[in-house]
């Protein structure tokens, strides 16, 4: 008996624990709604939107750099369709990883952008939030719940170590 219990990992327990159902609607809902806030917030940058505002007003240790990017058409455009692109994956379901990893990466320089702002009431505000949130559903395969990754995983002939960081 004692022998098993050191051999139970953290996620056995976790899993020994959770109610799949609740778990799986839990877990493709914070999804869906989470890319539908990415989605919408990039829709919503079509029309002349720039950054430059925002960046030109950057504060903490970094403003410097994040002030010498104000302007620049390819920061606009990175910003607006990655804000789509992550969302649109995250609603269906494709390509979760990567998604999961460039939206974490995003919300970690919109947090360091407006460093003083973002951190006047502590250092945990809904940028990290929204960054572990990610990193959860990056982590943890969310694609294969109701999304094409699963589909796409399990279609694959031969699975290749590349693909799997992409659809895995």
């Amino acid at each position: 008996m004692q022998n098993n219990m050191r051999s139970k990992t953290a996620f056995k327990t976790f899993s020994d624990a959770t109610n799949e159902v609740w778990f799986c609607c839990a877990l493709v809902l914070t999804r869906v709604t989470l890319g539908v806030l990415f989605f919408t917030a990039g829709i919503a940058k079509f029309g002349g939107w720039s950054a430059a505002g925002y960046l030109n007003s950057a504060t903490g240790p970094l403003a410097s750099f994040f002030q010498s990017l104000a302007g620049s058409l390819l920061v606009d455009q990175l910003n607006l369709w990655g804000l789509i692109l992550i969302g649109l994956a995250l609603i269906i379901g494709l390509m979760v990883r990567p998604a999961g990893f460039f939206g974490a990466l995003m919300m970690t320089l919109y947090y360091l952008a407006q460093f003083e702002q973002n951190t006047a009431h502590g250092y945990i505000d809904e940028h990290i939030i929204y960054a572990l949130v990610l990193i959860l559903l990056m982590a943890g395969g969310a694609g294969h719940v109701f999304g094409l990754d699963g589909l796409i995983s399990g279609n694959l002939r031969k699975k290749k170590k590349l693909l799997t960081i992409f659809f895995g």
